[in-house]
């Protein structure tokens, strides 16, 4: 039966894709990313996209529709059973519970979640529950399927096949019932997974089609609103339910809202939904609906919405035999492009982090920014890929400085959560301003990271006052002074672009504050309290979550955190080769853990741990020392076992897309080990050529393999051997052809 029902549903599928086809005609909009197919693009490469992958293990990532980038991601949601549940979803489950609007990518906290779609058969108050009280269906992985902008499902139990697509502030819903009788969907508003406590919301019946409505919700995000428009295809009856209990009238105004629409009748057309959302208000969904959904069909919508992924994924052009490290890299950049998201409507209109509503036209309010993961990789990876976007990222960190006071830490739908340590927004922004990808006024960017830099908290008054922080003090002392650090270098570089002199000098002293905590007896960075004494008992691979002196990781983990002074980390170490001793063990050493270990530090080969961000620069230190071919041996290895085409296949969490970046750049053959400036340090390239089309001209990399395939023996730009491991932005940026000359062992 399962045979039967897969088959017709994947030629289903396959009629689809006929239809989408000819979609290009349909009406244009304001939003040419969100539901115009633009004429000419070659949607080939969306076949190597996978969104399976990462839904299961530590990934945290969610199949369901979305465009890049995009204020919509609708997607399953299970009933959750702990920490790998946070996107809603984990490939370990069967258990539906229906579709929300809006997912985090990789996260390693839960959030959103919101409007819930649920179809389904039978009396309401009389289905079986789940121990929150929701009603929920089972399913079978081998009757689902995913691709970039579309998300299908059926659901046995309830005889109906599911269909979803997403434009940039909406989306689709297509519930194909199998007969005519009891077809019935739950749009409910009371929806949480352990997360997201909902404090009222709102629905109201505008007519036999048409539903409207908000909910405000806190959870990690303490202050989140969302609104929506849905308008169906065909007419429905409706009940209202307030925490399962029936309430008469066309609105509900409660902490719990539910609403249940029924479409039984003669029609075996399918149920269709559009969808817009907006974090403003019912108008602004409106207008959202009205500028990207009311002239579209669910084929349109789709196949925008694939034109979209087509458009971003083609920036980037691979020539090579292997389709699974193609899928890998293809759906790297698919999970790298989620975030940050859309957050303003169609007019300009978004939630400002003060709690109020705010309107620009001249730029594009994003938010949800988990800075600590993506300023490694993910951030510079879109100075590259998209630089006209950059400038809406800088003049959205610098809104929610105008609005709070401060540069956002961890922005959350407008909301600081204050997760994650560092003040890592100034990379972004430094990084922004000296590729020369932002109209802001630099005096105001300035202002902004300044303050960041001289605020009292967290640690920073202590930092600034000792030269470090007192392990005694402030939990997470060493990552927080490591990390300011590079923060403070990060100021330094554009105080002398200003001829801010004196400020040049300061953060630059700042910015070597990394020295105080080096221990050349033990070859760690490790903690000191206020009398300067090290801190003891010392033991570099205990861990215990937020309650050392490092942050989701050990000694090992953080020690070789200064990417803004590789010369003089490695001069601490006593030299080249003592450095790279310790480079080495870090690699070969035990991966034994102590101490209360958190599921964040995975991934391990020896100490090196992956799965977490602060070591992702660390395998391309070997590129400054005599000794490459270590290197490239790391990277090779850490591509080949820590990234798979299944759903288990990350060794942690994408955090927004950061894991995909650094397996994106480390693909191509280069990475940005120190994030702000333009360089990326040289690796080893996967691919026989991977050609990038977002410059002034194509830049092609690569790999003449004439000699051997294993090491890299020279390196060319332009016919030019590089005697330095480094490629600049400017050089990408023109065009050109990189070419790795590799040979085998000697």
């Amino acid at each position: 039966m399962k045979q039967l029902i897969r088959t017709r549903l994947v030629a289903g599928v396959t009629a689809t894709l006929i239809v989408a086809g000819c979609a290009s005609t349909a009406t244009q909009t304001a939003d040419i990313s969100a539901t115009q197919s633009p004429s000419g693009v070659d949607k080939a490469l969306l076949d190597y996209v996978d969104p399976f992958i990462g839904t299961g293990g530590h990934g945290h990532t969610f199949p369901g529709a979305l465009v890049p980038f995009g204020m919509v991601q609708i997607s399953p949601d299970n009933p959750s059973k702990g920490w790998d549940w946070t996107s809603g979803y984990h490939y370990s489950d069967n258990v539906l519970v229906g579709f929300s609007h809006t997912h985090l990518s990789g996260t390693g906290v839960g959030d959103l979640l919101d409007v819930l779609f649920m179809p389904f058969r039978g009396e309401y108050t009389q289905r079986k529950r789940d121990e929150k009280g929701r009603i929920f269906t089972h399913y079978d992985h081998e009757n689902e399927t995913a691709s970039a902008g579309y998300y299908q499902l059926y659901l046995p139990e309830e005889n109906v096949n599911v269909e979803l697509t997403a434009s940039r502030r909406g989306g689709m819903h297509r519930y194909d019932f199998h007969g005519t009788a009891d077809r019935k969907l739950l749009i409910d508003l009371a929806y949480a997974q352990n997360y997201d406590k909902p404090v009222v919301s709102f629905m109201r019946v505008v007519d036999d089609k048409t539903v409207v409505g908000y909910r405000l919700s806190t959870g990690w995000a303490r202050n989140q609103p969302i609104y929506f428009k849905a308008e169906f295809n065909q007419p429905f009856t409706y009940q209202f339910y307030n925490d399962q209990k029936a309430v008469d009238g066309h609105n509900l105004q409660a902490e719990k809202s539910q609403l249940v629409l029924n479409f039984s009748g003669e029609s075996e057309t399918p149920v269709e939904a559009r969808v817009a959302l907006s974090y403003v208000s019912i108008k602004g969904a409106e207008a959202n609906f009205d500028a990207e959904l009311a002239a579209q069909s669910f084929s349109s919508v789709k196949d925008a919405a694939e034109a979209a992924w087509a458009a971003q994924l083609n920036k980037f052009s691979v020539t090579d035999g292997n389709v699974t490290n193609k899928t890998k890299f293809y759906t790297a950049l698919y999970h790298a492009f989620v975030a940050p998201q859309t957050f303003n409507d169609v007019n300009g209109d978004y939630f400002g982090a003060d709690g109020a509503t705010h309107n620009s036209t001249a730029f594009e309010r994003n938010s949800l920014f988990s800075l600590w993961d993506t300023f490694r990789a993910q951030q510079p990876l879109m100075t590259l890929s998209n630089p006209k976007r950059v400038d809406d990222i800088v003049k959205s960190l610098l809104a929610f400085y105008d609005e709070t006071g401060l540069l956002p830490t961890w922005d959350l739908m407008s909301n600081e959560t204050d997760v994650m340590i560092g003040y890592h927004a100034v990379p972004v922004l430094v990084d922004a301003y000296l590729k020369g990808l932002t109209t802001a006024d630099p005096e105001h960017i300035y202002e902004a990271i300044k303050t960041s830099a001289m605020q009292d908290k967290f640690g920073i008054d202590l930092y600034r006052e000792y030269g470090y922080i007192p392990s005694e003090m402030e939990l997470e002392a060493v990552s927080k002074t490591l990390e300011y650090a590079y923060d403070d270098w990060a100021i330094a570089q554009m105080a002398k672009a200003l001829g801010k002199d004196d400020d040049y000098r300061e953060f630059s002293r700042r910015a070597n504050s990394y020295r105080t905590l080096f221990d050349a007896s033990t070859g760690f960075m490790r903690g000191k309290n206020a009398k300067g004494e090290w801190v003891t008992p010392f033991n570099p691979t205990y861990v215990e979550h937020r309650k050392t002196d490092y942050t989701e990781a050990n000694a090992w983990q953080y020690t070789f955190f200064v990417p803004h002074d590789v010369p003089g980390m490695i001069e601490l170490f006593g030299g080249e080769e003592p450095f790279l001793a310790k480079l080495d063990e870090l690699f070969s050493t035990s991966s034994e853990l102590q101490g209360d270990v958190s599921p964040d530090i995975s991934g391990l080969i020896g100490q090196y741990a992956h799965g977490n961000e602060p070591v992702h620069h660390v395998a391309y230190l070997y590129a400054f020392t005599e000794n490459k071919r270590h290197g490239e041996a790391r990277i090779k290895e850490i591509r080949d076992t820590m990234y798979l085409a299944q759903p288990d296949g990350l060794a942690g969490n994408d955090d927004l897309g950061q894991m995909s970046a650094w397996y994106a750049f480390s693909a191509i053959g280069f990475y940005p080990m120190n994030p702000v400036g333009g360089e990326f340090i040289l690796g080893t390239p996967q691919f026989e050529e991977v050609v990038l089309n977002f410059g002034q001209a194509p830049f092609a990399v690569k790999r003449n393999t004439e000699s051997g395939s294993q090491y890299v023996k020279s390196v060319t730009l332009n016919g030019q051997v590089l005697t330095s491991p480094v490629v600049t932005y400017e050089q990408l940026m023109q065009g050109g052809e990189l070419i790795f000359f590799m040979e085998d062992a000697e």
